[in-house]
């Protein structure tokens, strides 16, 4: 009887730690080696210790970094990534207030900012590419949105999209062919994550 009791508590513990392995994915700084996730992520783990002044210090600089990022991208995307700075400005302000009690309010606006940005930085490279200059900027960019949004919300990117990824980081200059190939990974992902996340 033992035997069986402590087989099923073993499962039960087992069951709940992998539960939490989304949870726990993306709130270590060093998962993250570019802005604005690296501010978000350091605003996470003082989230977490209960520093929610710090937390609210790295926010705002993601936040100002995010509206940095509005004046570089493409006109008609710039109002979404002026949205996203404001958006965590006003965490920002509700996690200095002691107003934000759970660390999955900030992954999920977190990961609302990312691709906000990847949807930006994805139309910035399709008008580069229009005007016929090298897009491969954008779409790095778009790239690092994008898995930031799917870290943050503890979401795996499609293979196709993942290939993209990957891709963009390895390669310099991306060739005309490879940014089409890119370009569309990306833009798939960015619509299926844009559906998980509103969902």
């Amino acid at each position: 009887m033992t035997r069986r009791v402590s087989s099923v508590w073993s499962a039960v513990l087992v069951a709940v730690l992998v539960a939490a392995i989304p949870t726990v994915y993306a709130q270590a700084p060093s998962d993250f080696a570019t802005e604005p996730d690296k501010s978000m992520a350091n605003a996470q783990e003082s989230f977490v210790k209960g520093d929610m002044n710090k937390a609210a210090e790295h926010i705002q600089k993601a936040a100002a970094y995010v509206h940095k990022e509005g004046a570089k991208v493409a006109k008609d995307a710039k109002d979404g990534v002026m949205k996203a700075g404001d958006q965590l400005s006003k965490l920002g302000g509700e996690v200095k207030k002691g107003a934000v009690k759970s660390g999955d309010q900030l992954k999920k606006t977190f990961a609302q900012v990312d691709h906000s940005l990847a949807k930006a930085w994805h139309a910035t490279a399709e008008q580069t590419q229009k005007s016929g200059k090298d897009a491969s900027g954008a779409l790095k960019k778009a790239g690092a949105g994008l898995e930031g949004a799917a870290k943050w919300s503890g979401t795996k990117l499609q293979e196709g999209t993942q290939a993209s990824v990957d891709g963009l980081k390895k390669a310099g200059k991306v060739s005309t062919e490879e940014v089409g190939k890119f370009f569309k990974g990306l833009g798939d992902g960015i619509a299926d994550l844009g559906q998980k996340l509103s969902g």
